[in-house]
């Protein structure tokens, strides 16, 4: 939340003045406010050297709080006086090691779990450039040594040795020592779990039964059956046969039918009897629900179809991760594990990129049985793209697996791959259409650029692509679906001017301001349904997205002026306690008793309190039927 603060930068003064560990900060505040004067000086922590001070400021420049600096001081000096660091090599080493373990912490909460030396080298040189440090007095030789042996106390002492470091080294990448060894546990589930064998039908009965699924009953999209493409049916047969398997593809390439295809066909084979759909997040969890229930409705004879009607209950089922494995939060563990396995014989996971290193470590494991009287989870299915959102904690998994360049191919996947089909083409954007054209070639451009960073391209008209960003003068040029650029300074006046047309854009629809306007029965909202209905669908059709939340170009900053706007054209008879009836609104927890989960959006309306008669504002969200 923008109203936090991070307490480190409120004791900034007593810090560096004082002290400088988590002990000496306490113990500097309890001798300022609790002794006297002959007891203070005893008792004080020391005051930081100037290069030091000048280091901290190098890492608060890149977003790295106080409090790990000092806590990365205190671990290195093990409560010494960094006065004590007379000689010129010690305190080099103390800057080199200080500044390597910031930086590795600083990858690991970019979501790293390791970071290449020669990448770490540099990166220490330029953070002791910039401290003070001269070029001839930086000499990289021994740096590795020092880290690999950074466990806060002298060269020569009995804890001087690399068992005593945090850090280790791996194929010419630095880790901490607990990441690497969750790396190595994770490289040993997913062997585990490729070496098994599950049950694999007969070809001519799976041929039977794909032909029921995509030809006598198919699911449909809009008017016309699901028609497979050939890489959507390897897909599908990839699943059957693999205890294991990635499915990876880009928006619209079709992996929620694979998904609902793959689920109908092991139904019927008999070896989907226990499936659970789960995700990451309850916002993903639910857009994975409404969709495998959507195909599964417009079975034309579906109360007809038993083993499909069973699917619409584990559809409407689909889970969070943590809620699969029935997470501990006292304890940050989970119920399900190899000694206490989950009982599902499948397990189809969307938005498999978010999947971090932990997360997926505890997923593998409550898939795998040690016990003699229950069988593993016979079949994983991930689904993702690693495009698009990346792992909420450390380690990009997906991406790892899915790897194709050889230097970035984990361990687990040269000596045993894991099966990995691609879905490479889009249903969602079309060729046909102007706009998914445009899309689709400006995406494919910015693609390329991860090997070839050239963004002229994107704007240049004489190149081979010719879907690139048209660059607007104004904005009275811009169009509805097309990838464009507005270059701007974005000052006061632009961002006010921006918010002016995106009012007279989008808030002046005549029946949207009809229905906004409108007062609803608290206690006959199914009344108005088609309303909603239209609100919802309205809002659906544009959205404002920003970098940040703060900052002037932010998310909240933008929302604030467009508020001011939209009073001015409306009054504000029409506010209600800084909200007003149309504005958007966005569920930023998950809320497991209303089924609202992050990312949900709805809308403030008025409504007439059934008992009191009062307007009062009320958000609503559409929320899938049982």
């Amino acid at each position: 939340m923008s109203s936090l603060t991070d307490s480190s930068e409120l004791t900034r003064p007593s810090l560096i003045s004082s002290g400088w560990t988590t002990a000496g900060t306490a113990r500097t505040r309890f001798a300022k406010e609790s002794t006297d004067d002959t007891l203070k000086v005893q008792i004080a922590a020391p005051a930081l050297t100037e290069s030091l001070q000048r280091l901290r400021q190098q890492f608060s420049q890149i977003q790295l709080g106080s409090e790990y600096f000092f806590q990365a001081l205190d671990y290195l000096c093990l409560g010494e006086s960094v006065q004590k660091k007379e000689t010129e090599a010690a305190t080099l080493r103390l800057h080199v090691q200080l500044s390597g373990l910031l930086l590795m912490r600083k990858a690991v909460i970019s979501g790293s779990t390791c970071l290449p030396w020669s990448e770490l080298q540099f990166q220490i040189k330029a953070i002791l450039l910039q401290t003070g440090f001269f070029e001839k007095e930086i000499s990289p030789d021994e740096w590795e040594k020092w880290l690999l042996t950074s466990s806060g106390t002298e060269e020569g002492s009995e804890g001087f040795c690399a068992e005593k470091s945090i850090f280790v080294e791996n194929n010419s990448l630095l880790y901490f020592k607990k990441n690497l060894s969750r790396e190595f546990q994770l490289i040993s589930l997913v062997r585990m779990r490729l070496n098994m064998q599950p049950e694999f039908p007969e070809k001519s009965e799976v041929e039977n039964v794909l032909k029921t699924v995509l030809e006598v009953n198919p699911v449909r999209l809009g008017e016309h059956p699901l028609k497979l493409a050939e890489e959507q049916k390897d897909a599908v047969l990839s699943a059957i046969s693999n205890p294991f398997l990635i499915i990876s593809g880009g928006p619209g390439t079709g992996k929620t039918s694979v998904a609902v295809t793959l689920l109908r066909v092991l139904k019927r084979l008999g070896l989907a009897k226990r499936p659970a759909l789960a995700a990451p997040t309850g916002r993903a969890a639910k857009r994975m629900s409404e969709a495998v229930v959507s195909s599964l409705r417009s079975l034309e004879n579906l109360e007809q179809l038993e083993e499909d009607l069973e699917l619409l209950d584990v559809a409407a089922e689909a889970k969070t991760l943590h809620r699969l494995l029935e997470y501990y939060p006292v304890d940050r563990s989970f119920r399900y594990h190899e000694y206490a396995p989950l009982e599902h014989d499948l397990l189809i996971i969307d938005e498999g990129s978010m999947i971090d290193q932990d997360l997926m470590i505890s997923l593998l494991r409550a898939a795998f049985s040690e016990l003699q009287y229950q069988s593993s989870v016979p079949r994983i299915i991930l689904l993702g793209d690693t495009q698009q959102l990346p792992s909420i904690g450390n380690g990009a998994v997906l991406q790892e697996l899915t790897a194709e360049n050889s230097d970035s191919v984990p361990e687990v996947a040269v000596d045993n791959p894991v099966p990995v089909v691609r879905l490479v083409h889009s249903y969602r954007q079309k060729i046909s259409d102007p706009a998914g054209r445009n899309i689709l070639g400006v995406a494919s451009t910015v693609k390329e650029m991860e090997l070839n960073p050239r963004p002229e391209l994107l704007f240049e008209t004489e190149s081979p692509n010719h879907e690139i960003i048209r660059r607007l003068n104004g904005l009275e040029e811009a169009e509805s679906e097309k990838v464009m650029f507005l270059n701007q300074t974005n000052s006061p006046n632009q961002l006010l001017e921006f918010a002016q047309w995106w009012v007279k854009r989008f808030l002046r629809d005549e029946k949207f301001m009809f229905l906004v306007q409108r007062e609803y029965l608290l206690d006959a909202v199914e009344s108005d349904a088609s309303q909603l209905d239209y609100l919802f669908n309205y809002l659906k059709r544009f959205r404002i997205l920003t970098a940040t939340q703060v900052l002037s170009t932010g998310a909240e900053a933008l929302n604030q002026i467009i508020l001011k706007c939209w009073l001015a054209e409306n009054g504000t008879k029409h506010l209600f306690s800084e909200h007003y009836p149309g504005e958007p609104v966005m569920v930023s927890e998950n809320n497991y008793q209303h089924k609202l989960f992050n990312g949900d959006q709805g809308i403030f309306l008025k409504f007439i309190h059934p008992v009191t008669k009062k307007v009062e504002l009320k958000a609503v969200f559409p929320v899938e039927e049982e």
